[in-house]
């Protein structure tokens, strides 16, 4: 079973700087630091609530995450779903003609891990981790919401229910935006899909030029926006004054991921 988000895989190209802004700035603790040489990789997890941020650093240049950070920056890489049997989960995905990349699991970061291949998940690329007795575990929420860019809502509903077991449960339409952000409830985060409502629309353009893509950004729950702009600020990060966001009752406010080294960190606080 498939029941949350484990964490979303950031690659950077030095984790000891990119811990500077995650661990000491946001105040994140390290659950894991380990160098896994078979896969020529450093990887990094830091706690986030229920939910975890990985820090990927490449150790060798003759690997995908090094050739995956030499063509994109840094940026996310991927995004890991926990599971209590990942054994079944590749069995079935198998036999639903799912593409995988692993159809064994292999020691990973994480646990025992598996890779479904960006084609079969509109782009993103998607990890399985059923982690081992004793790893970081917790009650408490951590991402509010990440987002997708798709091209047809419906077809990546019924992808993603088919992927991980969880359907769309709600639609948002902001006024003046030409989208609907339809909400996956995973847990106690919503994976939002984003698509245009018209041709037209910048959304449209974007999916056109750039195609089906995960959003490299996180958004995190605050209780007082002014006091955590006010925060990052004083530690030297340009964040623009609270806004009203797209979703409602929201006022938002984002560390832009070029100072976040790759990964978006939308704060965003919810008013009645």
């Amino acid at each position: 079973m498939i029941d949350k988000i484990h964490h979303v895989g950031v690659v950077v190209p030095d984790a000891d700087e990119a811990l500077g802004f995650f661990r000491d700035v946001m105040g994140l603790e390290v659950t894991e630091d380990r160098t896994i040489e078979a896969q020529g990789v450093r990887g990094v997890l830091l706690g986030v609530g229920e939910n975890e941020i990985e820090l990927l650093q490449p150790t060798r240049d003759d690997t995908g995450v090094a050739r995956y950070l030499e063509s994109k920056g840094p940026t996310l890489h991927h995004i890991c779903f926990r599971t209590d049997d990942i054994i079944g989960e590749l069995a079935r995905l198998k036999g639903q003609g799912v593409e995988l990349i692993d159809e064994e699991p292999r020691e990973g970061l994480a646990g025992q891990i598996a890779f479904i291949h960006p084609k079969s998940a509109h782009g993103v690329l998607v990890e399985l981790a059923q982690p081992p007795e004793g790893a970081h575990s917790s009650d408490e929420k951590g991402f509010d919401h990440l987002a997708m860019l798709v091209a047809d809502l419906d077809v990546a509903n019924q992808t993603w229910d088919g992927l991980i077991g969880f359907k769309v449960t709600n639609e948002i339409r902001p006024p003046g935006r030409s989208m609907v952000i339809a909400q996956m409830p995973v847990s106690q985060c919503m994976i939002e899909l984003l698509a245009a409502e018209s041709d037209d629309s910048p959304l449209a353009a974007r999916v056109a030029e750039a195609g089906e893509s995960a959003s490299s950004m996180v958004a995190i729950e605050v209780t007082d926006i002014e006091g955590e702009i006010a925060r990052y600020r004083e530690a030297g990060y340009e964040l623009a004054d609270a806004a009203p966001g797209p979703l409602p009752n929201s006022v938002t406010s984002t560390i832009s991921a070029a100072q976040a080294f790759g990964l978006g960190i939308q704060l965003i606080e919810f008013r009645n």
